[in-house]
């Protein structure tokens, strides 16, 4: 999955016309209007690839035996009533399975709706009540949450289990009796409107519960056909996320339209990875910004040979300077590539490409627009000016799940998605990403981006993670406070940090809310540093 320009050392197409950059146009001609259709067309018309490989037990996937096991899931939903517009959910972790209901339930028309696996009840109740699904897939680990957030919002829901567990349907069950011809003869629904929603993917969720993200088969397609910025084509490709994350809904997609085999592993550590990309020779990998931070900084990088990797592809919050050099110099021979994009516009906007300034979320994409605007007069900025950015794609969604008011409130009358996120581009027309808007701290007027205070403290060798919240404080509004978890055999005081950014930054810019050091940050399921969390401990340490 390279960028093709990068691939090719062409100059970016794009080009600024009244200060909104616009990506080239390229089209996306397909004769599909259905996802489900392309996917099984691919698998039937390829069925000797081998689609899947489970690295822990070595059992291969082809796409004959992935398109046999879909289609008998997809004739035992029909069973179930489920049809056109019903959602189908899907909660857990990465297995072969796992993307039998996903390709099953686009197969009938349905709307896929991924779940966290590891949600709390007050989460499950919230997707319970908000989408209503007739079925959920799930594994062992959500079961209990689910079952129980069901009951106490008086639904039922049909429970298929990846496992076992009392009151469900396992689902090895509902892959049997099914009539060989049935499944020989079966065919996709057909969809009439290309904007007909395929797949629901839940926000991140920073500001209050999690929204449903509706992206259409159009939308899918469009990301599909384009692959300008994500190509797996003869790629070894490897990632981590779930299906809950975007991403991993789209390299699914992308990696069965490629013909491409996708290396299913175990969840993400330093040492783990190194094993893979040695032993399986991985060409391309996709690490969120927490996993890359974590693994430019593993110690014992070079005892492994990584050399087949060619790509390391990084999202979800902005990678600084500090640690894409460093990336960099680790793994000289890949290509080290940041991108930046949104669940509400469909995956990405930008990308970087070979010789992209480190830091940078590189230039706009193919059918797409950018532009900054000043978020108190919406007036449209320049180069150089930091604003809200803003965007429109092929690709964006189609409104939030039963949520108008949210709808309107990110999607201008202009149809511009207002993103949340301060940034600027450079002379080069090269996004950067200095902070979300909402993450501001405000101290005595000034407005301070924990961004920057990040970039300086994250310079430090010692510092594996770090993140920068405001604590209240009652005269001066905000106090920054740096929560910091360390690099293994490597130390650092408080003192130290709070000199370091004293030494680099404006006055108001000091820590003067302190440095908390923790054994690990908390994350979001999507792989993101939780400040919501970090927020509630800082106002724990408020004064009163």
């Amino acid at each position: 999955m390279v960028a093709n320009n990068a691939q090719n050392k062409v100059e970016p197409s794009f080009r600024i016309e009244n200060n909104v950059l616009k990506g080239n146009v390229s089209p996306c001609d397909t004769n599909y209007t259905s996802v489900g259709k392309l996917l099984l067309d691919t698998m039937r018309d390829n069925p000797d690839i081998i689609g899947q490989v489970d690295i822990t037990t070595g059992t291969e996937d082809s796409f004959a035996d992935i398109a046999d096991r879909a289609v008998k899931c997809a004739l035992w939903l029909r069973k179930q009533g489920i049809g056109k517009g019903d959602i189908v959910a899907i909660s857990s972790h990465n297995h072969l399975d796992t993307v039998i209901p996903f390709m099953a339930t686009l197969f009938l028309g349905a709307v896929v709706n991924p779940w966290d696996y590891e949600m709390n009840i007050q989460l499950a109740r919230h997707f319970m009540t908000l989408v209503q699904p007739k079925v959920i897939f799930a594994n062992e680990v959500s079961a209990s949450v689910l079952m129980e957030a069901a009951k106490i919002e008086f639904l039922q829901p049909k429970m298929v289990l990846f496992g076992d567990y009392p009151g469900t349907t396992s689902f090895t069950e509902i892959l049997k009796g099914h009539d060989n011809s049935a499944v020989a003869n079966f065919s996709c629904k057909e969809i009439d409107d290309p904007s007909y929603t395929a797949l629901i993917l839940f926000s991140s969720g920073t500001t209050g519960m999690p929204k449903g993200t509706q992206l259409a088969h159009t939308a899918l397609l469009n990301m599909l056909r384009r692959q300008q910025s994500v190509n797996l084509r003869r790629e070894v490709p490897l990632w981590f996320s779930s299906l809950y994350w975007i991403s991993a809904s789209l390299l699914i997609l992308t990696a069965v339209s490629s013909c491409t085999t996708r290396i299913l592993g175990p969840e993400f550590d330093e040492k783990t990875t190194c094993e893979i990309i040695e032993k399986f020779k991985v060409t391309w990998i996709m690490l969120s910004t927490s996993m890359a931070n974590r693994f430019a900084r593993y110690s014992r990088l070079h005892d492994y040979d990584l050399s087949t990797l060619k790509v390391l592809f990084t999202g979800g919050a902005s990678l600084n300077q500090e640690s894409q050099d460093l990336l960099r110099k680790q793994l000289p021979h890949a290509l080290i590539l940041q991108a930046y994009g949104m669940t509400e516009l469909g995956g990405l906007v930008s990308v970087q490409l070979a010789d992209s300034t480190s830091g940078s979320c590189g230039v706009v994409n193919a059918n797409c627009e950018i532009k900054i605007v000043d978020p108190d007069t919406g007036k449209t900025l320049g180069a150089n000016q930091n604003g809200e950015l803003c965007a429109k794609t092929s690709t964006m969604m189609t409104g939030y799940y039963r949520n108008p008011e949210a709808t309107k409130g990110i999607i201008d009358k202009d149809g511009w998605l207002h993103s949340g996120d301060l940034a600027y581009y450079n002379d080069k027309g090269e996004i950067f990403i200095v902070d979300r808007l909402k993450e501001l701290i405000k101290y005595r007027g000034h407005q301070i981006m924990p961004n920057e205070i990040e970039n300086v403290l994250q310079s430090h060798p010692a510092v594996l993670e770090v993140a920068v919240v405001g604590i209240p404080h009652p005269t001066d509004d905000e106090h920054p406070v740096a929560f910091v978890s360390k690099v293994n055999d490597k130390e650092v005081t408080a003192e130290e940090l709070m000199k370091m950014v004293a030494g680099n930054l404006m006055d108001h810019c000091k820590l003067r809310g302190g440095v908390k050091f923790l054994p690990k940050l908390p994350h979001t399921h999507s792989g993101k540093i939780s400040r919501k969390e970090l927020r509630a401990m800082a106002k724990a340490l408020a004064v009163h």
